[in-house]
């Protein structure tokens, strides 16, 4: 037998990433949405699944490299018959984003997400919204005057405010599957673009449940509230900035309640902030209380620093008056309660009048004025009672029948949509390298990189499901579990191949490593991803 040249190619994971995407109809819906105009061998659904490909291959490939990245694929199996490397070229990427761009990378992915929800039985009880920033480098033609979104410097929350970013704002359900996206202007506002994300979600998302709509702080502003008054239920991080929230944050005498979670304590009440009938609880977390105690003396020793800095601008202020004098400083100390003045002192010097500089003139009359100084010492009452205070945080919410332990498991779930921006952000995962010049190109990619965590994480939910309905279980790294990660199934393919031999009878085509166990794996995604090993 005689291996046939070129034919020793690699499937590994893809087979599962193509069967998700096939199963969710996304490249069909593509091409509905967005059909080719001309005559095409990959049409722009097959090209979108390629970039998917691509994306959740874990290699270290740009985009205009990307008929070398697919030498070492099985693409007619992964993709199509007579589909080979060099028909995915530059330009017909570009072509797709481009025409991606042109329908809309929004109105795309909504379309792809209601498809979605209607193909599984994925229940989205829980909304939960956000944004990040993507930091994105080099030079950005303007000439292109895009629609879509402005590739400028705005507040980087990635600490990286020397560079160029673009904002992804993300929806996901409780499990972390995305169900809307908007790439957004670089300097576009949190409080606006969350906002806007509950609304369009709401226009879209037609559904008998009762859906929760849940952000962190930075959604929690009056005109947001009064906006979305009683219309949808929401969940969020109440500002410790708010006069009440401070203060309650502040009280020294609480009457708590043990919560489900042992490491909590819970107090509730009333609120009609923004006029908005409500219920805030606030909450005690035991180990929030000991992570913040480690970082306070030093949060405090440099808050100190600034503080001196601008106590010392009374230091070199000139008083008409000691009583003015000390008034000042009472009123600083009154704002700053951490420090206690010591070794005060008022001292009368003589200026020229009218600010006046230079030597005075023989006779000239001066200005007698007050200064005053003083050292700082810490206040270790106001200390202890702040140290006491450390670990609260108050959550809100318009369902006042809402139980506090309730409340605080969904809110917990934000963690769902943090866990997908920094998917989002894994060098694993390659299309989040951003290497275009035309923005409209970009909020196209943002699409994609987005569409990539939909296929990740429906390929999570969906095995975990399946094994806990089968009380199955799937190798991990040192035991067996029932809840494994996509990236540790996508390992256990990581060494399965294809090759064409020669023989008597003709071609043979045989994969390679594609032991039992993963048969079993491939079994419980059912035909359609069995069918890309077969």
């Amino acid at each position: 037998m005689a291996l046939v040249d070129g034919s020793n190619v690699s499937i590994s994971h893809l087979g599962l990433v193509a069967g998700v995407y096939d199963s969710l109809g996304i490249g069909d819906l593509i091409d509905e949405l967005i059909p080719k105009k001309r005559h095409h061998i990959v049409s722009h659904g097959t090209a979108v699944k390629a970039l998917i490909l691509n994306s959740l291959g874990y290699v270290e490939r740009r985009l205009y490299i990307m008929p070398d990245y697919f030498d070492d694929i099985a693409t007619e199996r992964l993709l199509g018959q007579g589909i080979r490397p060099e028909h995915l070229n530059e330009s017909l990427f570009g072509e797709t984003l481009d025409a991606i761009a042109r329908f809309d990378p929004t109105q795309l992915f909504t379309h792809i997400s209601l498809k979605m929800m209607n193909t599984l039985p994925l229940q989205t009880p829980r909304l939960h919204h956000d944004t990040t920033s993507i930091m994105v480098t080099g030079e950005y033609d303007s000439d292109f005057q895009t629609r879509k979104i402005e590739i400028v410097r705005g507040y980087s929350k990635d600490h990286r405010n020397d560079l160029n970013q673009f904002i992804i704002s993300l929806t996901t359900n409780q499990h972390g599957v995305p169900v809307f996206m908007e790439p957004l202007s670089g300097n576009a506002s949190d409080k606006k673009s969350l906002l806007r994300s509950i609304q369009a979600v709401r226009e879209n998302l037609v559904t008998d449940q009762r859906i929760y709509h849940i952000a962190d702080s930075a959604f929690y502003t009056k005109p947001n509230l009064q906006t979305l008054g009683t219309q949808c239920f929401w969940i969020s991080h109440v500002p410790h900035t708010i006069g009440d929230a401070k203060a309650l944050i502040q009280q020294d005498s609480v009457p708590w309640l043990p919560c489900t979670d042992e490491r909590y304590h819970s107090h509730e009440l009333h609120s009609e902030y923004a006029d908005v009938p409500q219920k805030w609880v606030m909450y005690h977390s035991r180990d929030q209380q000991i992570r913040s105690e480690k970082k306070f003396d030093e949060r405090v020793k440099k808050q100190c620093k600034k503080d001196e800095t601008s106590l010392k601008k009374i230091f070199s202020r000139d008083y008409a008056c000691a009583p003015d004098a000390q008034g000042d400083l009472d009123r600083w100390f009154a704002t700053h309660p951490r420090y206690l003045p010591e070794n005060t002192q008022v001292t009368t010097t003589n200026r020229r009048p009218g600010g006046m500089k230079g030597r005075p003139k023989k006779d000239e009359v001066l200005d007698r004025v007050f200064m005053i100084s003083c050292s700082l010492t810490f206040n270790e009452e106001e200390l202890n009672r702040e140290k006491k205070c450390l670990g609260r945080f108050i959550l809100a919410t318009n369902d006042c029948e809402i139980d506090p332990n309730t409340l605080l498991d969904w809110y917990k779930e934000q963690g769902a949509v943090e866990r997908g921006f920094r998917f989002l952000k894994d060098n694993s995962f390659h299309i989040s390298e951003i290497f275009l010049k035309n923005p409209d190109r970009i909020a196209a990619v943002s699409m994609l990189m987005v569409l990539s965590l939909m296929v990740y994480t429906v390929t999570q939910w969906q095995i975990r499901e399946i094994l806990r309905d089968q009380k199955k279980t799937v190798r991990d790294v040192k035991k067996q579990t029932a809840k494994p990660t996509t990236k540790r199934i996508y390992h256990l393919f990581r060494r399965v191949r294809q090759i064409e031999e020669v023989t008597d009878s003709g071609k043979v085509c045989r994969i390679l490593n594609y032991v039992e166990e993963l048969q079993d794996i491939t079994r419980l995604f059912g035909p359609g991803v069995e069918k890309y090993y077969g």
